[in-house]
């Protein structure tokens, strides 16, 4: 019987695995929630290891766009909508530098010109729900099971 077990012991990927790259994340976490770290940053953290684990491309990209749209924009957490706003703000800069550019032709100017108005409503607009939700009081909570 020692034999069988030792041998599904062997066979076992889990048993196999070297723990080294889990310890490392795992206390990662840890130390993100002792710092106090925001969940959804802790989640994007976790996220973006899973992905390089995994060899997914996009997956932590994909995870941080569905924190900033569920949380984000449908329950209204202030946290999620902060980065975004700082992610369009970044954005604006970028796309005004292009505007500069005396290479672009007109048309390209005037569609730029179009990238710029549509960012900075959007910046109106997330500056808008921050204070909406920031009125509210509405924040994350983790309730214990």
């Amino acid at each position: 019987m020692a034999d069988t077990e030792e041998t599904t012991q062997q066979k076992d990927p889990l048993v196999t695995m070297p723990h080294g790259e889990q310890q490392q994340i795992k206390m990662e976490i840890v130390d993100m929630i002792h710092r106090g770290e925001s969940p959804y940053d802790v989640i994007a953290h976790m996220a973006k290891w899973l992905e390089q684990a995994s060899g997914e491309r996009g997956y932590a990209e994909y995870v941080e766009q569905q924190i900033r749209a569920i949380y984000g924009f449908a329950l209204e957490h202030v946290k999620p909508m902060q980065d975004e706003l700082q992610t369009v703000e970044e954005r604006l800069q970028r796309i005004e530098l292009a505007y500069q550019n005396p290479d672009f032709t007109e048309e390209e100017h005037i569609r730029i010109g179009f990238a710029i108005d549509r960012h900075k409503k959007n910046i109106e607009r997330l500056k808008e729900m921050i204070q909406r939700a920031e009125a509210d009081g509405i924040d994350p909570t983790i309730r214990k099971n």
